[in-house]
């Protein structure tokens, strides 16, 4: 039960508090209890030196306001806004058991980042966004997935130079990427990837782009547009995937697009 047992992120059971995920204050705007017990899973136990840790990640009322009504698309707020949806996305896969990275490599960059209050993004993660005017049903037909290599991914097997030539049996992220829909807005974070080409990034971000989304982080030279649009939270949540069955294999390194023919 959220609030009771040993803290998320260093295990101590000392002082445990409640820590809303998802801030009270966020919820309140859209007038809805932050206390309802459906919301529980937006919840989770933290010692009270990180709940006041993490709260930083909320003191800042333009980003809020910016995820309550989509204005105020600043470069600022864009930053705060991909840095919150980072360490969220983070905090909701520990909660779960699942993310784009196991459990000791999330706890590891938690901690790092909430310890210290100065690392910044983990290297190479990407997040996109899209300002929402309506939600729509799912693609027809289906939007083909993109299955991604993640460098976090033991499954994946190496070559002497450090190059993907393969994948093993055994355990690993059951998620390539962690969405999120609050607000006017849609989030979508996605883990640092094998490239596939000295032009991965770039088709990473055309990928997004088929479902509705713009990339907020790393900044490009231009602010994004975030214009309104029509969106699905399936069609985003499964953009980009770790399982090859059935997915666009084409954004997975030479070395093992080449185990698909």
């Amino acid at each position: 039960m959220p609030g009771s047992g040993p803290c998320l992120l260093c295990g101590t059971s000392a002082e445990p508090t409640v820590e809303h995920i998802i801030p009270r204050t966020l919820w309140k705007r859209f007038g809805i209890d932050p206390d309802r017990p459906d919301l529980a899973r937006f919840r989770t136990t933290l010692c009270n030196r990180h709940n006041e840790a993490t709260s930083k990640l909320h003191v800042r009322s333009d980003m809020m306001k910016l995820i309550e009504t989509g204005e105020l698309v600043t470069r600022k707020t864009l930053d705060h806004l991909s840095d919150w949806a980072i360490w969220v996305t983070l905090l909701f896969a520990l909660e779960r058991g699942s993310g784009v990275l196991g459990p000791e490599a999330s706890r590891e960059l938690l901690l790092r980042r909430f310890d210290t209050d100065r690392a910044g993004p983990p290297k190479g993660f990407r997040v996109y966004a899209a300002k929402v005017a309506s939600y729509v049903e799912p693609a027809d037909p289906r939007t083909v997935p993109y299955v991604l290599a993640l460098q976090s991914d033991s499954r994946i097997t190496l070559d002497a130079a450090g190059e993907p030539n393969g994948f093993t049996i055994r355990e690993g992220p059951i998620n390539a990427s962690e969405s999120i829909g609050l607000g006017k807005l849609v989030l979508l974070v996605v883990g640092l990837s094998f490239p596939s080409g000295p032009d991965h990034n770039e088709r990473l971000d055309e990928a997004a782009a088929q479902v509705g989304l713009e990339r907020i982080h790393p900044p490009g030279r231009t602010l994004p547009t975030l214009t309104p649009a029509s969106v699905n939270m399936t069609d985003i949540s499964k953009v980009f995937t770790v399982l090859p069955i059935g997915a666009d294999p084409s954004l997975l390194p030479k070395g093992l697009q080449n185990l698909f023919g």
